[in-house]
């Protein structure tokens, strides 16, 4: 039973993450990511210029509370491609970008 519940709270934690992610993105619009992308703009960076202090320091709680419950950022980004197919063709292809973005994302939570 405890593992039952382990899996949906940490799926629930996965799937807010994206929903947030995948709001943002949606607010930049998916022609602006493909230009970004295919400009090599990090969408990370981009994401978290127009955050506040504050905003941030939530961000990286939530980002450590995912690590400690052993989501990786590859997960993320498999769960926003899911929620989000329109992005696949953008970033197809684009390994050394999505490896970058995923080395941005834990500077992010390390505080660097």
């Amino acid at each position: 039973m405890r593992n039952i519940l382990q899996s949906t709270a940490r799926y629930f934690v996965l799937i807010r993450a994206v929903t947030d992610i995948k709001n943002r993105a949606k607010g930049i619009g998916i022609d602006n990511i493909k230009t970004l992308v295919e400009a090599g703009r990090s969408i990370t960076e981009i994401y978290l210029e127009d955050s506040s202090p504050d905003k941030k320091a939530q961000k990286r709680r939530e980002a450590n509370a995912l690590i400690e419950m052993g989501i990786t950022p590859e997960e993320i980004w498999e769960e926003l491609i899911r929620q989000m197919p329109e992005l696949e063709p953008i970033i197809k292809g684009k390994d050394d970008y999505i490896k970058s973005e995923i080395k941005k994302i834990e500077a992010f939570v390390r505080g660097e």
